[in-house]
């Protein structure tokens, strides 16, 4: 039973132990802002015995993927996607960059730092992966549409912009702004960016 005393110890549940070396990993990535953590490392943190983690998880792998889920999962749930399909392009690429913003500053950039890590990502299920390719083509698809660019121009238009709620997000956690400003940042650099690629409208023919 979770919580239950014997002669003086709590006595966890597996559900509280994985949750330990979930939250243990997370915050040796933030940290060192490097993907490349042990079990050891992780059990060590976590404060439980190298035996026991691998009974929970039998390599780094699998708990990556824990810990990534829960992060899909978040910025799912904060509509992430929706945000993505709808609205004009200004309207989405702000809508996006702010919940990813607000979720890095709530969170930390964990899943950046395994999903940006490609031989590690190979080795896992890849929801992170996935939940970026499906938001980075929806906005692609709407920079085709608006700015008439090619596929590939589109992409890299996205990836580059990808960048300015990344560092804003950082500059909050390491509290040089605050999260307000950071937001208005985000807003105003991305409108800023996108309006230069506007197509200009050919000018009237002279009589």
């Amino acid at each position: 039973m979770a919580g239950e005393s014997k002669q003086g110890r709590t006595r966890r549940s597996a559900a509280e132990r994985k949750r330990q070396m979930i939250e243990a990993a997370d915050a040796i990535i933030n940290r060192d802002r490097s993907a490349d953590v042990s079990m050891r490392e992780i059990a060590d943190t976590a404060g439980i015995s190298r035996a026991l983690a691998y009974a929970y998880y039998p390599d780094r792998y699998r708990l990556l993927d824990a810990l990534l889920q829960e992060h899909v999962d978040q910025l799912t749930a904060a509509g992430i996607i929706e945000a993505a399909q709808s609205g004009r392009l200004v309207e989405r690429a702000c809508a996006v960059a702010r919940i990813y913003l607000q979720h890095v500053a709530a969170h930390g950039t964990a899943l950046d730092v395994v999903v940006r890590d490609e031989p590690l990502a190979r080795q896992l299920e890849g929801a992170a992966s996935r939940l970026r390719a499906r938001v980075y083509q929806a906005l692609a698809r709407t920079v085709r549409a608006e700015l008439h660019m090619s596929a590939q121009e589109a992409l890299a238009l996205v990836q580059l912009l990808a960048v300015v709620p990344e560092e804003a997000a950082r500059q909050v956690r390491s509290q040089v702004l605050p999260l307000d400003e950071a937001l208005a940042l985000n807003d105003r650099l991305l409108t800023a960016a996108l309006m230069t690629q506007m197509p200009r409208l050919a000018p009237a023919p002279q009589d």
